[in-house]
């Protein structure tokens, strides 16, 4: 794929001067492109010039570039009025292929292109997989006979840091921070050959693992991994990482804190790791956090699976993952709901059940370690509808709507369940009677 430069040009009249990168140097010349062309091998050069510029400039850019590229004048607007500045955005993205490789110089740039380019630089990279390989800035300082070009591509890696806190902060997940160190790690190495005793960093790559990770168990729902992965997170949160990251990826810096906070959250105490009641507490704590991040898939299958661990706990049974212990919790939960409601997948009403019940002999053990039997029936009825039309994703005549699965869990889960199990449901500050942390 051939290489190409977006550039533009003013109005102004331009001084020769010797531009170099680095221990590179290009031929004399007022036109930063042609240095451009020489030190990057440019294959394809697009020109975003004003109909004044390109009577004064046009021309004579031509004849100083190498007969070898192939030169494109896009005309722009002077961008004086909101829709000159995004007519100019439509010219600067419309003109890239798909899967280009590009660099960028803004140094002629002005008004507001600058930034355009920087955004455009943002989308054409997720929207045409566009490579973008440099992003350039020729530094003029008048008396002086020569030009650096200074590097500014790492202001296009600060919007990946953006996009990717972004997503963070509003879904959790932190695999596309976690990639970004694992770059900047990788990258450092490649490019750099410290010498003895210089900083390098070397505990990006490893906690950019542990994020990713702990993120890979939240979305997949593996609440018990999800500890072992949390403990990870802890051994490597230290005072070292954060100077490294205060050295090597400063707008990580502004979030570390704060990934630590929400995932630490989550994580069981190391003297209560063992301890059954403490996980299935951390699990409703897990839960809680999928409603607030509107994860209503995962909601719901770690809801239908948490009333079965919190029954087996409540009835004495400490090892919950038992497969057989389970099914026995499962098979008394699905006795409370009538025959013909769990084939229609229905929820029961009132009367149904309470007259069903009065056919029992006696109600299964675990109605004595809830309030409220009727609402644990309904729940139980739900959870399992549910979870089942969500597993088989519409594969059958008919299926709920996505938004009763949505305003089940952010309106009523928790509520529920809360006062079925108000001691497995309670926060640790509540279990210890602090009032501050009261709900």
């Amino acid at each position: 794929m051939a290489k190409t430069l977006l550039t533009t040009l003013g109005t102004g009249d331009y001084t020769e001067t010797t531009y170099f990168f680095g221990e590179q140097r290009a031929d004399k010349t007022c036109y930063v492109a042609k240095a451009l062309c020489q030190l990057f091998e440019i294959d394809r050069i697009i020109l975003l010039l004003t109909e004044e510029a390109r009577a004064k400039h046009w021309g004579r850019l031509q004849e100083s570039l190498p007969p070898q590229v192939e030169k494109v004048a896009k005309a722009i607007p002077e961008g004086k009025t909101e829709a000159e500045t995004w007519e100019i955005f439509d010219v600067l993205v419309d003109g890239i292929e798909p899967n280009s490789r590009l660099l960028f110089d803004i140094t002629h740039a002005f008004r507001s292109i600058p930034l355009l380019v920087l955004l455009g630089a943002a989308l054409l990279r997720k929207a045409k997989n566009v490579e973008i390989q440099g992003l350039y800035y020729g530094l003029y300082r008048p008396g002086q006979a020569e030009t650096p070009i200074i590097d500014l591509t790492p202001a296009i890696r600060l919007l990946d840091w953006l996009t990717a806190s972004d997503k963070f902060i509003s879904t959790g997940s932190a695999v596309e921070l976690g990639q970004l160190l694992d770059t900047v790690q990788r990258d450092f190495y490649r490019q750099q050959r410290p010498g003895k005793g210089d900083p390098r960093p070397t505990r990006l790559q490893s906690f950019g693992q542990a994020i990713r990770d702990i993120s890979r168990s939240l979305e997949l729902v593996r609440p018990v991994s999800l500890q072992e992965d949390l403990r990870k997170l802890q051994r490597h949160s230290t005072q070292e990482l954060a100077e490294e990251v205060g050295q090597f990826a400063k707008p990580f810096g502004l979030l570390l804190q704060s990934i630590q906070n929400s995932y630490s959250q989550l994580a069981l105490p190391a003297d209560q790791k063992e301890d059954p009641r403490a996980q299935v507490q951390k699990h409703f704590q897990l839960l809680r956090w999928y409603v607030e991040k509107r994860f209503t898939t995962q909601a719901i299958l770690l809801a239908r699976e948490w009333v079965v661990s919190a029954l087996c706990l409540c009835e004495g049974i400490q090892n919950y993952l038992e497969r057989e212990a389970r099914q026995g919790i499962e098979h008394q939960l699905g006795s409370l709901i009538p025959r013909e409601e769990q084939l229609l997948g229905d929820l029961p009403a009132t009367g149904s059940l309470i007259q069903h019940q009065e056919q029992l002999q006696s109600l299964p053990p675990i109605a004595a370690h809830v309030p409220d039997v009727q609402q644990l029936a309904k729940l139980w009825s739900r959870l399992s509808e549910y979870r089942n039309d969500v597993a088989h994703v519409q594969m059958k005549p008919k299926s709920l709507r996505s938004e009763v699965l949505e305003s089940f869990v952010l309106q009523d889960l928790l509520p529920k369940l809360e006062a079925l199990f108000p001691e497995l449901t309670r926060t640790e500050g509540e279990l210890e009677g602090d009032p501050s942390n009261s709900r």
